[in-house]
């Protein structure tokens, strides 16, 4: 599988662009519909669908413009749902903190963890729907999921490789 970051919007969102056997899906098309339609022009492949890792707008604000270009749906995953793009397998893993319906995507050796983690930290707990309690407990199961070694895909930031209790080493600062 291929993975392409693009960094769109006021807020530096991450959209990733997946492609395996011809068919592309859109994670997190937070702003810059042009932008995101020009990459993947340049690619060539069938957009299959797009997905969200949560509902903040700088995960979805390109979502209509997306849809109405090239004529597909936004998918609403939940825990254990899976997909598929070309021959490769994603399954949707709940992570609620950031927000209530967050979720993860895993592939054999990455992580597409929207707000829940990042390379120095993770998502806010503060905001409407967050939970302090709730942000532990996905941390706890990411340290669980993804493999040593396998590469993270954050909402913002810079994808990173993971090492074994990364993401437990923010639970202190939740107390």
């Amino acid at each position: 599988m291929n993975i392409k970051k693009i960094v769109v919007g006021s807020l530096q969102t991450n959209c990733y662009l997946l492609l395996d056997g011809g068919e592309l899906v859109i994670v997190d098309p937070g702003d810059e519909a042009q932008k995101i339609i020009g990459e993947i022009q340049k690619i060539g492949a069938a957009v299959k669908f797009i997905v969200n890792t949560h509902r903040h707008f700088d995960h979805i604000g390109a979502n209509r413009e997306l849809e109405k270009e090239f004529g597909v749906r936004k998918v609403d995953l939940k825990d254990g749902d899976v997909v598929s793009i070309g021959q490769v397998r994603l399954r949707a893993v709940a992570t609620p903190g950031h927000t209530p319906e967050g979720i993860c995507l895993f592939g054999k050796d990455f992580a597409i963890t929207g707000d829940t983690l990042f390379a120095d930290g993770f998502g806010r707990t503060d905001l409407a729907g967050g939970s302090s309690a709730d942000m532990a407990v996905s941390l706890a199961k990411l340290d669980n999921l993804i493999p040593e070694g396998g590469m993270v895909y954050p909402g913002h930031g810079d994808v990173f490789v993971y090492k074994k209790g990364m993401a437990l080493e923010w639970l202190d600062y939740l107390e």
